[in-house]
């Protein structure tokens, strides 16, 4: 197994392709030594994330059971154990979120020096690539010597002026840190130098494994070790077939090749001697096809294997939904039943961030335990979102959203109700700014208690938040002072004590890593904010600059986690995460642009310019093409870690629904295992070893079974009856069965129900009526239920509506129609207008410049509305009567009463726009106009099935009413909507402009034809009629005008009437049916306020389909008396 064993040695590597049992050896001779020699040290060196598992590994494989004199560190926690030893304390570490103010600061301060950041300096992540710039110069030990010396000489212009700002900064980050700080980067360049005088690493021995490569700095460190320890022993991964062979850049093993080759040259260097390599040989333990797969994988050439393998595995799946679930159940069956525990198994990706949730959510659902080998990010915590949202609500003087974004963010010292409560408020007043925020609410729009409820949480809010706002924009404070107002803030809410009740509450329920994470972040939080007062405390930035700043090292936190338990599934990173002992392997993901990983762009300093660098000898982190070298060897550590079962899968479809193509890695594999076929996992493995998981599969069958003759899969059905009697007594499974077998369609109410919401009696408007024969459930939810939509501060169709019919009821009362000329009419119509608006509405129209240009708008309208009127009247005999007509119970209207089964009744009450006559010795004529402000046709269809029957009972009253007033016959003479429009016209002279005009403003509705009533609404000339819907021909009117006689109209009055009490009877007997009418290819759904609540669904739902009827069918139908037959 080993050969070239070796006696004292100053550097020994000890090499083997993965699963080679170098790893093993190590531990075995590093044991056998420190057991040999107890008065000596010994350290292994491993890179830090893997020092957990390398304590834990070394304390089960010690006979003792222990590290004794064997100290596990990485570079980092080896530096701090010579610092300890020579008592010397070094300068304050800097953490990345005070790199990025320091760096943002010194650019702002030389702006006006940079010759290409200065425009980049503000882009969201640049300060993060240029720190990562930084920390590769100082990583790489390159020095500012050498990049001043090749930026000087530099050709390339370009580039030069991007290295002349990048000096700039740094030269001047390193003035700003040197007597104060330390970073990161640099405590190994630091420990270099003192490690020759520590006493405990003298003649120690040194064990390094897990490293796939060392840093230049980190081969500084190395250089000491070598001079000053006893023994230094280097395990990589290279296979023994290749240690002697001819380096080449894109071989699988060139990594360790050059990593040897540059540890050799130092240990000449430093005199050291270099003893035979170690190496270890895989034996014929664990899966032969494993074996020979990581014999084989990225060598050329390589050996084929014969046979079909039956522990390696292709799968593609649809979504990383299906890969995560299908990988949950298969972990759980090798649990249960072929006796692995659950750190036997690892899953890895390359990306993460797709499968993350996904594996989360399915493992909790088999209750499997897991850990997430992430640091994870702190930005949405709710200490770090109430801290952002409330200094973005002072920087945007207290919008909306953001006032509210603060008070539900879980930290204010609201409750979700009054912040609901308050959100009402504020939507329906339009309170915006904190100058509004700051007066006393009042309102006619709510109840005084409400008023005075939303008052008293007004003055809580500006309380809570006032001081800090005032601190934060006073002029002239320093950072150091607007914090000091922060932390003040802090502090009043309690949110250190919030964030202690939040970590209980998670360790109570299990939930260890939510926990651990919670108790860090306030501490966190305020480490920041100290190293901002200690970075930038004096000086004084403008309060964006200053939130920015703050905004940043907040997006920056994250925080590294302790796996919880010994015993779980690990979930990684295929770079990132160190295992062993693996023994199976789910490896998800291999999708094209994923693997090989799409390129980067590579920072501040492109991958092409990373190559001119090489050429004048500076030497940075892996470009491009090295990059793709890189991950070839980690996609090869990768598939080499598990000793029994490999599992490779890829994805269809991604999250969102875009088309994925496996990755090159699948076919290479299948190359060397050509009987290896991908497996298409199209179903989800049936299983239910926990309640989640079980109830999981119960839906899936549920929404795949039809439950009809067309099923006949018995055996799904048998699965889909087990699940259910095991399930059954869970609350949700009932629910979900009803779900299933659910149809949209609410149930009649009950005689007594409907009693209880409407009594004995409907009264109302026509308007209700039309609403239920529109969809009964909507009427449901506005009068059975009284939902209101939630008031919002904002001009509706409804205020313009109102505006409208006040201005033209005031034009009517106050003037006789005649004016002077246009601009005294004009004047006129505006004053109107001005009056015709209330209070809240002028508020309203006042709060914005594009309400008030509504306004302006609503004058231009009715001005020209006004002048139309005029016209008509003009060109007719009839004349305004009265405007705004009410009338109701208190009338007495036949017309306005129904008489329902069971004894019920229903009154209705209106109030009819404008009702303009003409009358002789014993008959009365009426026609009467509703304006509206959008455009209504007259249309028999809408009418016969009851949606469009107010102007037709509105007549049917004015009749009554008037025959009551004057003792006269009344008869209808017209019925009309008019659209109140400002239409722009085309036309090709201007006289022709005005009758244009009328033409587009031409009422909609119906003319009784009798009585020579159409010549007395408008006399006509050569332009024929402009007002009414008529056109003349030669022997009458045209088939296309809206022309009735007497006895169709008292017959539609006749059909509506009758109409109204079919409907009153169906409301009465409980009809609260989602069944919408459809007409013309459109619904009332569209505009409904209730739609999310009865959640009709097109093409699923029922609807009542109204087929269009013609005038001529109008007309048939009327002198049938009956509308039914359409």
């Amino acid at each position: 197994m080993i050969e070239n064993g070796g006696n004292d040695m100053a550097l020994q590597f000890i090499l083997g392709s993965a699963r080679s049992g170098k790893t093993d050896f190590i531990y075995d001779q590093m044991i056998k030594d420190s057991m040999e020699h107890e008065d000596e040290e010994f350290f292994f060196i491993v890179p830090d994330q893997s020092t957990l598992n390398a304590q834990k590994q070394l304390v089960t494989r010690h006979p003792r059971h222990g590290t004794f004199n064997i100290d596990v560190v990485g570079f980092f926690r080896l530096t701090y154990r010579v610092f300890e030893e020579l008592s010397y304390i070094p300068k304050d570490l800097l953490e990345d979120e005070g790199k990025s103010m320091v760096i943002r600061k010194i650019m702002e301060q030389h702006k006006e020096e940079l010759k290409v950041f200065a425009s980049s300096m503000k882009k969201q992540g640049f300060i993060d690539e240029l720190k990562s710039f930084f920390a590769e110069v100082y990583q790489y030990d390159v020095s500012m010597e050498d990049l001043k010396k090749i930026t000087d000489g530099m050709k390339e212009e370009g580039l030069r002026s991007k290295m002349e700002d990048i000096l700039l900064v740094m030269e001047n980050f390193e003035d700003y840190i040197k007597e104060r700080y330390l970073i990161s980067e640099q405590l190994l360049d630091v420990l270099a130098q003192k490690v020759e005088r520590s006493e405990k690493l003298k003649n120690a021995t040194f064990y390094l494994d897990g490293f796939t490569g060392f840093t230049p700095i980190q081969r500084k460190v190395l250089e000491k070790l070598l001079k000053i320890g006893k023994n230094v022993y280097v395990g990589l991964t290279l296979d023994g077939r290749y240690v002697r062979s001819q380096y080449r850049e894109y071989e699988l093993f060139a990594m360790s090749k050059k990593e040897k080759y540059e540890l050799i040259k130092l240990a000449q260097d430093a005199g050291t001697p270099v003893m035979s390599d170690i190496i270890c040989w895989p034996d014929e333990r664990d899966s032969k096809e494993l074996r020979h797969l990581e014999q084989n994988i990225e060598r050329y050439p390589y050996e084929i294997y014969k046979d079909e393998p039956e522990d390696i595995k292709i799968r593609c799946f649809m979504n990383p939904r299906q890969e995560s679930r299908t990988v949950a159940n298969e972990i759980e069956r090798f649990v249960r039943e072929e006796g692995y525990r659950y750190k036997d198994i690892v899953v890895l990706t390359a990306d993460l961030d797709s499968y993350q949730n996904e594996l989360e959510k399915s493992f909790d659902d088999l209750h499997i335990p897991y850990f997430v080998d992430v640091n994870r990010k702190l930005l949405n915590n709710p200490c770090i979102e109430t801290l952002l949202s409330v200094l973005k609500m002072i920087q945007k003087d207290f919008s909306y959203d953001m006032v509210f974004r603060y008070l539900k963010s879980g930290f204010s010292n609201f409750t979700m109700e009054e912040a609901d409560f308050l959100e009402n408020y504020v939507l329906a007043c339009g309170i915006r700014g904190f100058a509004r925020w700051n007066r006393p609410f009042a309102s006619k729009l709510f109840s005084d208690e409400d008023v005075g409820r939303a008052e008293a949480l007004r003055i809580r809010f500006i309380e809570e938040v006032g001081t800090l706002k005032t601190g934060l924009k006073r002029r002239g404070s320093t950072v150091k002072r607007k914090l000091i107002y922060l932390y003040e803030f802090l502090e009043t809410l309690d949110v250190e004590g919030k964030m202690v009740k939040k970590q209980e509450m998670f360790e109570v329920s299990g939930d260890l890593i939510a926990a651990a994470t919670y108790a860090k972040v306030y501490e966190q939080v305020i480490d920041l904010l100290e190293q901002m007062a200690e970075i930038l405390g004096e000086e004084k930035l403008s309060y964006d600059d200053f939130l920015s700043v703050l905004e940043s090292g907040l997006e920056e936190m994250q925080i590294g986690v302790i796996p919880p338990s010994l015993d779980q599934v690990m979930i990684g990173d295929m770079k990132r995460t160190r295992t062993e002992e693996v023994k199976i392997l789910f490896f998800l993901g291999i999708n094209e642009g994923v693997i090989p990983a799409a390129n980067g762009g590579g920072g501040v300093v492109n991958d092409h310019q990373r190559e001119v660098l090489e050429t004048y000898g500076i030497n940075l982190a892996p470009g491009i093409k090295q990059f793709a070298y890189m991950e070839q060897f980690y996609l090869y550590l990768t598939v080499s870690k598990p000793t029994d079962r490999l599992y490779l899968s890829y994805r269809m479809m991604d999250a969102a629904g875009n088309n994925n193509r496996p990755s090159y890695f699948i076919e290479r594999i299948q190359r060397i295992f050509p009987k290896l076929k991908v497996t298409m996992q199209e179903e989800e493995v049936q299983t239910g070893y926990t309640r989640e998981e079980a109830l999981d599969q119960m839906i899936l069958c549920l929404q795949e079974m039809e439950f009809d003759e067309r099923d006949d899969d018995p055996e799904k059905m048998k699965w889909m009856q087990t699940l259910y009697h095991a399930l059954k007594e869970l609350e949700p499974v009932g629910d979900y069965v009803d779900a299933r077998f659910y149809t949209n369609q609410a149930l009649p109410l009950s005689k007594e129900l409907i009693h209880d919401l409407y009594g004995d009696t409907i009264s109302g408007s026509v308007t209700r009526m039309e609403k239920f024969a529109g969809c009964a459930f909507s009427h449901f939810m506005q009068y059975g239920l009284r939902l209101r939509k939630r008031l919002v501060y904002e001009i509706l169709p409804t205020d313009m509506g109102k505006v409208f019919h006040k201005t033209m009821e005031l034009v009517g009362k106050r003037s006789d129609w005649k004016f002077a000329d246009d601009a005294s009419r004009d004047e006129f119509v505006e004053l109107m207008v001005e009056q015709a608006v209330t209070d809240i509405q002028k508020e309203l129209f006042e709060s914005s410049h594009r309400n008030e240009y509504v306004l302006e708008r609503m004058k231009r309208i009715s001005k020209r509305a006004v002048w139309a009127m005029e016209q008509h009247i003009k060109r007719g005999d009839f004349t305004p009567e009265e405007y705004e007509i009410a009338f109701g119970e208190e009338n007495h209207l036949d017309s306005m009463t129904f008489a329902l089964e069971d004894g019920e009744k229903m009154f209705f009450s209106g109030v009819v726009d404008r009702m303009d006559s003409i009358e002789d010795d014993e008959n009365k004529y009426l026609k009467i106009i509703d304006y509206k402000s959008g455009k209504q046709k007259f249309d028999f269809a809408k009418i016969f099935h009851g949606l469009q029957m107010q102007l037709i009972i509105y007549m049917n009253a004015m009749m009554e009413l008037y025959e009551k007033k004057t003792g006269k016959r009344v008869y209808p003479a017209g019925m009309f909507y008019f659209h109140m429009d400002d239409p722009i016209v085309n036309v090709e002279h201007e006289n022709e402009a005005e009758d244009k005009i009328l033409k587009d403003l031409k009422m909609s509705g119906v003319v009784n034809e009798d009585f020579q009533l159409i010549d007395h609404m408008e006399h006509t000339g050569s332009e024929g009629y402009l007002t009414l819907p008529v056109r003349a021909t030669k022997n009458g009117y045209d088939k296309r005008s809206s022309v009735l006689n007497t006895t169709q109209l008292f017959n539609l009055g006749r059909i509506v009437e009758k109409k109204m009490t079919e409907l009153g009877n169906s409301l009465m007997h409980g009809d609260i049916s989602i069944k919408p009418y459809e007409y013309e290819g459109r619904k009332p759904c569209e505009y409904c306020e209730f739609k999310n609540i009865c959640a009709y669904e097109d093409g699923v739902d029922q609807v009542e389909k109204i087929k269009k009827i013609s005038l001529e069918e109008g007309k048939h139908a009327l002198d049938q008396t009956t509308a039914e037959s359409h």
